[in-house]
């Protein structure tokens, strides 16, 4: 599939002009924008985002009909979406509603005020829809296999049960923020009995579905505003070191610890809660309990953020319209190349430094090599990345490409994988290779696994110091004390071998080997 896709890995980004999509989210919390750009079959990026809260579900359980002041805030809303849109010359406008229109009695009045007075339809999505468009940002974005996606929002909660990357089914479940809220929860601060009663309520639906059952094997991904916002208040309590919520793992552990602090105090003083966004205070704790008690009754041990969610999926099914089921094939490997190609990197050399560091890791004996054969993927990633940090400035790239690489995040690769990536593209060039400060996120023997992948990478990139492919093959030759590097030449090695002796000693610590240099002429 990712051939039919050039595998998002030959496009020339010179020749291809980017494209638009807005999708608009009308929540039952707040109305998200979002703007894709994107080359067609090539690469994508998230280029701008709008967030208002309206609260369009406010009182809704209650009267089943739409607030007159939520209308007026969310035509207003609405409005000055369209006008973003137009500014931005945005042609390719999707606008989707879920919980609180789809329930509401007079939800077409409003349809037909926003349709007079910003000339957007909105499409009103059925619960299977709002799920199927989760599950394509959820397995879009994670490796997510076996397992399920359980998207919080403010007027529902949807669980859908995926196999083999396909959706199996879904629930909707009256569990939002906003409306577990309004439903269960009484005074400021929270009465502890009124908070237990949801609690309890969460727990009995949960056990109805004989399917969502924890398993071997088996993921959980937590996407919605309000998961985003726990598991942001958890890295806040740690001192997390990396400042990325996609791919964050929020234990049930971490829950609770949420919940004890959040329980006992007024919405004033959760707005001061390191991490608490101040629009949500108020629904957090309802948030909390519902996310806690399901993740538990259903056997997990924590849930995985996803920063995707809906309409995400809105532009996969649009961006892989012509792939099976609208899925990556592969998602690691589209998440490197699409980021790879956002930066127009230079692609025969990546590749080739790609193929030349893999031989050396491969013919590394196991006894001195700490790597394991999943560390490969994580070398060959950073291989293709290594000089993005090119597009910013050639001086210093190397700290451009850690830059680039931590700060957009790697969809599929989780934060210890994204550091070791991003670590190598780092000493690629040069330098002492160390951890940086990031040891609360790695593994025992992840430092000398850093290392030893690193010397692969350097001195591949020093053996294509003249992009000219001439070392076709490396052999590698190690007995006793000395390791032996065979270049295989396809013309004049000589720069080749000048610049790889440059670097020998990464190699020595590396491996505790001295290295030498051959050169054989094919």
């Amino acid at each position: 599939m990712l051939r039919k896709l050039q595998s998002l890995e030959t496009t020339d980004l010179t020749y291809s002009r980017p494209k638009r999509m807005a999708v608009i989210d009308v929540g039952s919390n707040s109305f998200r924008l979002i703007v894709m750009d994107y080359v067609p079959g090539t690469c994508f990026q998230l280029s701008d985002e709008i967030r208002e809260v309206v609260r369009l579900g406010s009182g809704l359980s209650e009267t089943k009909v739409l607030r007159a002041t939520q209308v007026e805030l969310a035509v207003n809303t609405m409005k000055m979406y369209a006008a973003f849109c137009k500014a931005a010359g945005i042609d390719d406008v999707r606008v989707c509603a879920t919980e609180a229109v789809r329930l509401a009695n007079n939800h077409n009045a409003f349809l037909n005020r926003v349709r007079n007075e910003t000339g957007l339809e909105v499409r009103i999505l059925s619960g299977e829809e709002e799920a199927y468009y989760g599950y394509l940002a959820a397995v879009n974005s994670t490796t997510l296999t076996d397992g399920f996606a359980m998207d919080l929002g403010g007027g529902s909660l949807e669980i859908t049960h995926i196999q083999n990357r396909q959706m199996r089914e879904s629930v909707s479940l009256p569990l939002g923020a906003i409306r577990a809220t309004e439903d269960y929860l009484t005074g400021d601060p929270i009465d502890p009995k009124s908070a237990e009663k949801l609690d309890k309520a969460v727990r009995k639906m949960v056990a109805e579905l004989g399917w969502f059952r924890a398993a071997p094997g088996n993921m959980l991904i937590g996407q919605g505003g309000t998961p985003r916002n726990l598991a942001h208040i958890d890295q806040q309590t740690q001192n997390y070191p990396l400042d990325e919520l996609h791919g964050y793992h929020l234990s049930t552990k971490g829950l609770k610890q949420i919940y004890d602090q959040l329980l006992p105090l007024t919405v004033q003083q959760k707005r001061r809660i390191p991490g608490m966004k101040d629009d949500r205070a108020d629904i957090t704790t309802a948030g909390c309990i519902v996310i806690r008690a399901a993740v538990e009754a259903a056997g997990f041990e924590g849930v995985t953020i996803c920063h995707q969610g809906m309409r995400e999926g809105v532009f996969y099914e649009h961006f892989l319209q012509d792939t099976p089921n609208h899925l990556f094939e592969d998602v690691r490997r589209a998440s490197i190349y699409n980021l790879a190609n956002l930066y127009h990197f230079q692609q025969p050399h990546a590749e080739h430094v790609a193929k030349l560091a893999l031989q050396i890791f491969d013919q590394i004996p196991p006894d001195i090599l700490t790597c394991t054969p999943a560390d490969r993927e994580l070398l060959w990633a950073a291989c293709i990345l290594h000089d993005i940090g090119v597009t910013v400035d050639y001086n210093d790239h190397h700290k451009h490409s850690f830059y680039l690489v931590l700060n957009a995040g790697l969809p599929g690769f989780n934060h210890r994988e994204l550091v070791l990536i991003a670590l190598m593209t780092r000493f690629h060039r040069k330098g002492p290779v160390t951890i940086n400060g990031y040891g609360l996120l790695l593994e025992k023997d992840d430092d000398q696994k850093l290392l030893q992948m690193t010397a692969c990478l350097r001195l591949a990139e020093q053996l294509d110091r003249s992009r000219d492919g001439v070392v076709h093959e490396v052999r590698v030759h190690i007995g006793g004390q000395f390791a032996q590097l065979e270049l295989l030449v396809g013309g004049d090695g000589v720069v080749a071998e000048w610049s790889v002796l440059r670097h020998a000693d990464i190699f020595t610590k590396a491996f505790d080997k001295a290295l030498e240099i051959v050169t054989t002429p094919v």
